[in-house]
C-alpha cells in the first residue's frame, strides 16, 4: 500500500493541510458562534468588580502578555486565549493592582497548556516579571485561577474563527498573508479595553477585512459582504468594527513611529504597582511586535 504524505511548508508556516473534517463542516462554525457569548465577560469589571484595576492597566500587561508570546513564538491562539481567561477571572475575582502581573502569566501557562504542544513554563515566565513574582505564587494563583474560571479552559476566541472564515469566502488573493495579518489584528484587538466585550467572531471577521483593505487586495462591498453572512454579523456593526480595528492600527503605528527603533529583544516585564501608579496619566504601552511586520 503506498502512503501518502501531504505535508509542506507554506508561507504562513502551518505544515499540514487544512482539515476538512473540521473546516468543511459548517456545525463546526456553527457551534462555535452558538458557544461564544458564554465566554464574553458577563460585566464591565471595571467599574462592577475590580477597586484598583483601571483599562489602562490592562492595555499594559496585556501588552507585555504578547510581546511574551512573540518573542516564544507561541501559537497565535494562546494569546488571545490567556486575555480571555484574564478577563473573566476579573470579572469573579477583585484583586490590587500588584497582583495584575502575577495573574497574567498564570494565565499565560494555562493558555500555553492547553493551545500548544509545550508549554510555557513557570520558571520562564518569572523570568520575564524580572522575579518580581515566585514560583510558589504561580503555582498557588494557578489553582485559584482554574477555581474561579470552572476549570472551564475552552475557551472560544477570535482566532478561532480566522481558519473557518478563510474557507468559507472567495479572497482576492494571497491567503497566507491575509491569515497572517488577521491573526495579528487580532491579537491586537485582544490588547483593547474596549472590545473585551465584543462578539469574537465580529473581531475576527473585523480583521480578516481590514487586513485585506490594508494589504489593497480588495475593497469591494462583496467581500465584506461574505466575511458578515459567514458569522452573522451584520453590515453596519462590520463596517464599525472594521472602522475601529483600522484606527486602532494606525494608532500603533502611529506611536510606533515616534518611538523609534525596534524593540529589546527581551519583552519588557509587566509594570509594578507602583510603575501602574506613576503610568496612570502619560505612559503608553509597548506596542506588540508583531505590529512592526505589517506593511500597510
Amino acid at each position: 500500500m503506498d502512503l501518502l504524505c501531504s505535508e509542506r511548508i507554506s508561507p504562513d508556516n502551518r505544515f499540514a493541510e487544512t482539515d476538512r473534517v473540521v473546516f468543511g463542516d459548517v456545525r463546526v462554525l456553527n457551534n462555535l458562534l452558538d458557544s461564544e457569548c458564554g465566554y464574553v465577560p458577563r460585566v464591565d469589571y471595571f467599574e462592577q468588580v475590580q477597586s484598583d484595576i483601571k483599562p489602562f492597566m490592562r492595555k499594559m500587561v496585556t501588552t507585555w502578555m504578547l510581546e511574551v508570546c512573540e518573542e516564544q513564538r507561541c501559537e497565535d491562539q494562546v494569546f488571545p486565549l490567556a486575555v480571555n481567561f484574564l478577563d473573566r477571572f476579573l470579572c469573579s475575582c477583585d484583586i490590587s493592582r500588584r497582583q495584575l502581573q502575577l495573574i497574567s502569566a498564570v494565565c499565560l501557562l494555562l493558555a500555553s497548556k492547553v493551545r500548544q504542544c509545550h508549554a510555557l513554563s513557570v520558571e520562564l515566565l518569572c523570568y520575564y516579571s524580572d522575579n518580581s513574582i515566585s514560583q510558589s505564587e504561580m503555582r498557588t494563583w494557578e489553582l485559584l485561577a482554574l477555581s474561579r474560571l470552572e476549570w472551564d479552559l475552552s475557551a472560544v476566541t477570535g482566532s478561532d474563527f480566522v481558519d473557518h472564515i478563510l474557507e468559507r469566502v472567495t479572497w482576492p488573493k494571497d491567503k497566507p498573508k491575509i491569515r497572517s495579518h488577521s491573526h495579528t489584528l487580532v491579537a491586537l484587538c485582544c490588547t483593547e479595553p474596549d472590545l473585551m466585550r465584543v462578539r469574537p467572531s465580529l473581531v475576527a471577521a473585523a480583521s480578516l477585512v481590514a487586513a485585506v483593505r490594508g494589504l489593497h487586495l480588495s475593497t469591494g462591498e462583496e467581500l465584506a459582504w461574505q466575511v458578515g453572512a459567514a458569522v452573522g454579523a451584520d453590515r453596519p456593526s462590520l463596517e464599525r468594527m472594521v472602522a475601529f480595528v483600522e484606527s486602532l492600527l494606525s494608532s500603533e503605528m502611529s506611536s510606533l513611529q515616534h518611538r523609534g527603533p525596534a524593540l529589546a529583544s527581551k519583552p519588557p516585564p509587566a509594570p509594578s504597582g507602583g510603575k501602574l501608579m506613576a503610568a496612570e496619566s502619560d505612559q503608553k504601552p509597548e506596542t506588540p511586535t508583531d505590529v512592526q511586520d505589517i506593511h500597510f
